[in-house]
């Protein structure tokens, strides 16, 4: 039974068995470079995530001195060892940046703030049955610092009429 029916909120007060877990940018030297250079024409893993399980935010913000980057940084995910992409969009089209401009906006899947849309969100649920790969490709001609997370929850496993993203 949903405390709140027909809320989005009325799942919220459920005690779920699941772990949850965060994938970021953080500086691996204990300093505070807490970003990845992506330099042009490189891919960049973002995450590797093995099991069952589910992406529930993905947030990031970059800096790049391209104009259009928005439409020449790639964002590209797939689910369960798929051959192909689920995901393949330019970040700005993936975040609802349509044409590359930056403005604040927010919406139940997605959100844009706080100056200038320069942080990124992602609510979108994508689950996974067996593993989740999500790949940055910089396809501008300057260099890019991508700060980034991407939290999910693992299960043991997801239904069977659960789709994929």
């Amino acid at each position: 039974m949903a405390v709140f029916k027909g809320s989005p909120l009325g799942e919220l007060a459920r005690i779920r068995n699941v772990t949850t877990r965060r994938i970021s940018s953080w500086d691996r030297t204990g300093g505070n470079m807490d970003f990845l250079v992506v330099k042009p024409g490189e891919t960049a893993t973002l995450a590797d995530i093995d099991g069952a399980g589910c992406i529930n935010h993905i947030w990031c913000t970059h800096a790049c001195d391209q104009s259009d980057y928005l439409r020449r940084i790639v964002l590209r995910a797939r689910w369960d060892n798929e051959d192909g992409y689920s995901i393949e969009a330019p970040l700005g089209d993936f975040f609802g940046m349509g044409h590359a401009k930056m403005v604040d906006f927010a919406a139940l899947p997605l959100q844009m703030s706080p100056s200038d849309g320069r942080s990124f969100n992602c609510w979108f649920p994508m689950p996974f049955g067996r593993r989740a790969e999500f790949f940055i490709t910089n396809e501008a001609d300057q260099p890019m610092n991508f700060y980034y997370y991407v939290d999910y929850e693992l299960h043991d496993s997801i239904p069977d009429d659960m789709g994929r993203f």
